[in-house]
């Protein structure tokens, strides 16, 4: 009897336990899925706010229709409707209720395209053929924008000019993507370029590029454009590196100018820097000796206007090492950087966690999202700071529920935004563990802070 009594106990203590398990999830993020089929995991996807506070997306379905979302009003508009199959390639940006979107189609010659929507979601412009192959595009792509209506776009191109084989390619519009300028080559006198980066701001436009020259010797190359698009200054080589993956991050905090790369020498990779505080015309570089040797995976940049910069890496030194998330601080406008620190505060070192995304807000919020395989499925986590990174919560919070998912996010892009006092992360979720092949759904997860933590 006295066996029977304690078993009894253990079931309803058990059954107990799992009613506080499945009535705690509310600790976890809100979620919605966004696509009612399958999606394209494969190609880009963004999220954005817009300066009225709704979200936006856009992606790829797996038949390779673009879709540019107002998940707030819910508007779903595909944007190369009748010729998804051509498409490759994804660039996107929100400025009011302008949503503009970038693609490159490929049918023995190679196009880039432009759509736009002016109205919040509601209609969709004509498509604007950018680029009918005069510069053989490929699928790296970028756009910026700002509120006085200009709009640019910049890419990647093969076609040989000369000795050269690559060049980034600029074309600007000034009426929020109407009518667009003639296409001008920025890479001029370099023999390849890749990697196309812009950075867009009321007063003007910034491009960088990792160029090399005939005999190999490679450059981190700036040029900037006061009037609107009409001209460009001359490159001019900010520094002689070594070799650059994809991870270049510019931002703007106030008068003074930042780019951030990762890159690899011949004995050794380190993340490295430079600022300018006259516009781009001369540059103080900087080396983050504490990620030399650092085999990286990911580089996200955040910041505040007063001057707080947070980088957010993942990767390892050694290769018995599991990879971490880790973070790099100034909180003065990166004249000074406090030393690398670990993000995650999960103590064993026998599982991995990756990809970190990173945002700040100016009164001293900072937040990270990362995805961590401490349960072996891959979950996201988030950390965060109130008082501009200098303390973090004892404990990683998970924004779903541990080890039932795999889920990860979208880091190279975007995939971490904040409306009022709510964050929302892109994600996409796998439909079982098959996680190379398998299917996944594309996710919106929100979360709050408060006095309590993330709820």
């Amino acid at each position: 009897m006295e066996r029977k009594h304690k078993n009894m106990t253990e079931m309803l203590l058990r059954i107990f336990l799992l009613i506080l398990i499945i009535t705690s999830s509310s600790a976890w993020a809100g979620e919605k899925k966004l696509t009612p089929d399958a999606f394209n995991r494969y190609n880009k996807s963004f999220i954005k706010a817009d300066s009225r506070g709704n979200i936006w997306t856009a992606y790829y379905d797996l038949k390779g229709g673009i879709h540019i979302r107002n998940i707030t009003e819910n508007r779903d508009l595909i944007v190369n409707e009748g010729r998804e199959g051509l498409a490759s390639g994804l660039a996107f940006d929100i400025q009011g209720e302008h949503a503009y979107v970038v693609w490159r189609e490929k049918t023995g010659s190679k196009k880039l395209f432009f759509r736009v929507t002016h109205d919040g979601g509601m209609t969709l412009s004509e498509p604007v053929l950018l680029d009918d192959n005069s510069t053989e595009a490929l699928s790296r792509m970028k756009i910026g924008s700002n509120s006085k209506g200009d709009v640019y776009v910049t890419w990647y191109g093969e076609k040989q000019v000369g000795n050269a084989t690559h060049h980034l390619y600029i074309t600007g519009s000034n009426d929020f993507g109407r009518s667009f300028s003639d296409i001008k080559n920025l890479t001029k006198g370099y023999v390849r370029s890749i990697y196309p980066i812009i950075l867009v701001d009321e007063e003007a436009a910034y491009v960088f590029a990792y160029s090399s020259k005939e005999g190999g010797r490679r450059y981190m190359v700036f040029r900037r454009t006061d009037d609107r698009g009409k001209s460009w200054s001359e490159p001019l080589e900010i520094k002689e590196i070594g070799s650059v993956t994809r991870f270049i991050e510019p931002v703007r905090i106030g008068k003074r100018l930042h780019v951030f790369w990762f890159n690899g020498y011949d004995d050794f990779q380190i993340v490295e820097g430079a600022y300018s505080d006259d516009g781009g015309k001369t540059w103080i570089t900087k080396t983050f000796e504490d990620t030399k040797g650092f085999d990286l995976g990911t580089l996200r940049v955040a910041h505040d206007q007063s001057g707080h910069i947070y980088l957010a890496v993942y990767g390892h030194w050694k290769d018995n090492e599991k990879n971490n998330v880790y973070i790099i601080r100034s909180e003065d406008n990166g004249t000074t950087w406090q030393d690398m620190t670990p993000l995650r505060r999960y103590p064993s070192q026998l599982t991995q966690a990756k990809k970190p995304d990173i945002m700040a807000t100016e009164g001293g919020e900072v937040v990270a999202v990362w995805v961590d395989f401490r349960n072996i499925r891959r979950n996201l986590y988030m950390q965060y700071s109130k008082d501009f990174g200098r303390t973090w919560q004892e404990k990683d919070i998970p924004l779903e529920e541990p080890g039932r998912f795999n889920t990860g996010h979208y880091v190279y892009t975007d995939s971490l935004t904040k409306v009022k006092d709510k964050y929302y992360v892109l994600a996409y979720r796998f439909r079982g563990d098959l996680v190379m092949v398998g299917e996944a759904d594309l996710l919106l997860l929100d979360f709050k802070l408060d006095a309590e933590g993330a709820r």
